[in-house]
Order: structure tokens, then sequence, then C-alpha cells
């Protein structure tokens, strides 16, 4: 079990550092069932719902990813702290 804030923001900064790629793969490739799954929630298609994930995702880079969250550690920490 993790023990203290500092050691989770050290594991999620190593686990996530230059992952955009990933990132970016696992994004694209799953907007279908996310589509699917969602349309199925709500009982119909979600078309607009649908671009606008796609267009999300083609936006972002993986290099905008990585520098998205890069730096990031107090902001995870605070995150975690809020936690009710």
């Amino acid at each position: 079990m993790v023990k203290t804030l500092e050691y989770a923001a050290e594991k999620w900064e190593r686990k996530t550092a230059a992952k955009g790629a990933k990132w970016k793969d696992r994004a694209s490739a799953g907007a279908g069932n996310y589509c699917a799954n969602f349309g199925a929630f709500v009982g119909h298609p979600v078309n607009d719902v649908c671009n606008a994930f796609n267009n999300g995702v083609n936006a972002v880079t993986p290099a905008d990813f990585e520098a998205a969250i890069r730096n990031k550690r107090q902001k995870y920490i605070e995150g975690l702290r809020s936690v009710t």
C-alpha cells in the first residue's frame, strides 16, 4: 500500500512520463467503444458526442499530452488531499 502522498506522486510521475504516444493510441482505439457504450447507456446514437470525442483526441498530440501533465506533481497531491 502507498504510505505517503509524496510516494504516490513520485509513482504517478514515473508511470506517466513519456506516455503520450500510449495515451494517443489507447484513446484513439477506444473511441468506438466509448461511443457504442455511451449510446447504449442513453438509448440512442450520440453522433455529436462521438465527433467531439474524436476531434478532441485528434487535436492533442502525444507531446501535448506529456506537456499538459509535466510538472503537475503538486496538483496531483492536492487532488488526493481533496478526496472526501
